[in-house]
């Protein structure tokens, strides 16, 4: 019974970190569309690495959907 645990444990990680890598990329894109710098987000936000209220609003939304999904990976990593 615990390798089964273990074994859903390391699925759930491994989809997690698909998924983040999906985000990672959308992130680069929207970069590379926008000719913006490549940095975190949050430090896009923080240090005007936009040019655009719109650009600052996509990064804000990302950067809220980013933290719900980090909350959830972490929440079902410690169950």
């Amino acid at each position: 019974m615990k390798n089964l645990k273990n074994t859903n444990q390391q699925i759930e990680i491994s989809k997690s970190k698909c998924f983040f890598n999906q985000m990672a990329d959308i992130l680069n894109n929207f970069y590379e569309k926008n000719n913006l710098e490549h940095m975190c987000a949050l430090d896009s936000q923080m240090c005007g690495n936009y040019k655009t209220q719109d650009q600052l609003d996509w990064l804000e939304r990302f950067s809220e959907v980013w933290e719900k999904v980090e909350n959830r990976s972490f929440s079902r990593r410690t169950k």
